[in-house]
């Protein structure tokens, strides 16, 4: 059996995968990080209900675009799936977003 070409190898697939995984440990870190700011502010001005969980989303979405953007619209090479960029980490800062939520509107709007 003859080894393949070079003009037959796709060289397009090929991902380095401590890269891709350090690239999602850091933008996991930026919206667990950018998560806590959002919790603490919607904490402090009192918001609650769905207005809090839009805001959430509203914050975790403007990284994300952030992000995409200084990617040049083409997260693809650095993750894994070009939806990463939008998902990764969604469920972790959600959960930061809600302690730090309910911290500061307790500190502020009830003691």
């Amino acid at each position: 059996m003859q080894p393949a070409a070079e003009a037959d190898v796709d060289l397009s697939e090929i991902f380095s995968m401590d890269k891709i995984a350090y690239n999602a440990r850091n933008i996991n870190y930026c919206r667990v990080f950018v998560a806590i700011l959002a919790g603490a502010a919607s904490g402090i001005m009192g918001l609650e209900g769905i207005a809090g969980f839009v805001a959430f989303f509203a914050s975790s979405m403007v990284l994300s675009l952030g992000m995409y953007l200084k990617m040049n619209s083409n997260p693809k090479p650095y993750f894994k799936t070009g939806s990463d960029v939008w998902t990764e980490g969604i469920g972790q800062a959600l959960m930061s977003y809600v302690m730090f939520w309910t911290l500061f509107f307790d500190i502020v709007h009830i003691y």
